[in-house]
């Protein structure tokens, strides 16, 4: 409950603030992005291509483990927190992709159609969030799954987070492209 209060009380300062002050924000904000849009641009793909490693072990744990009844992972055991946080520097990342792609399609950008495309693979990542974190950390940590998802929808959850992968290749792509520059 107090949270709700507290979001009405932000609201509310930002309403009475008037709609002047919104837009110079978001303008500052564009401003900023737009400057250093190339550091933007690295740092991004930089936290996403950190789901290689979460990608690894999603295949050789999980994806093998559901198919041939055991486990392909090479790192021991104990170092498996390590990749779930790796997993959880997804929602920065993703925040990141989703910001870059949004100012690209804003400023026009050639290939709008696609940026289009990869916001949409980048926005069903959430889904694949939700599930790892009830399927993999709970039953891992506590034992028990907090809300059972059916297998078919397991399987979708885990199929989506490959959709990272043609992320990756664009992004890196961008930036090759603006070093040619």
């Amino acid at each position: 409950m107090p949270d709700i209060y507290l979001y009405h009380v932000a609201y509310s300062l930002i309403l009475k603030s008037g709609p002047s002050v919104k837009v110079d924000l978001v303008q500052k904000f564009i401003n900023f992005y737009h400057r250093y849009e190339n550091l933007n641009l690295k740092i991004t793909f930089f936290l996403i291509s950190l789901q290689i490693l979460h990608l690894y072990w999603l295949t050789s744990d999980v994806v093998l483990q559901k198919i041939f009844g055991h486990s392909f992972f090479l790192v021991p055991k104990s170092l498996l927190p390590i990749f779930v946080v790796i997993d959880y520097i997804e929602i920065p990342a993703l925040i990141s992709a989703i910001i870059f792609y949004s100012y690209s399609i804003r400023t026009k950008e050639s290939d709008a159609k696609k940026n289009y495309l990869f916001l949409g693979m980048l926005g069903v990542q959430f889904f694949h969030i939700f599930w790892i974190t009830d399927d993999v950390v709970y039953t891992s940590l506590f034992n028990f799954s907090f809300v059972e998802i059916p297998y078919v929808l397991s399987w979708i959850a885990i199929l989506i987070d490959y959709l990272e992968l043609p992320v990756m290749v664009d992004l890196f792509y961008k930036i090759i492209k603006k070093k040619r520059r």
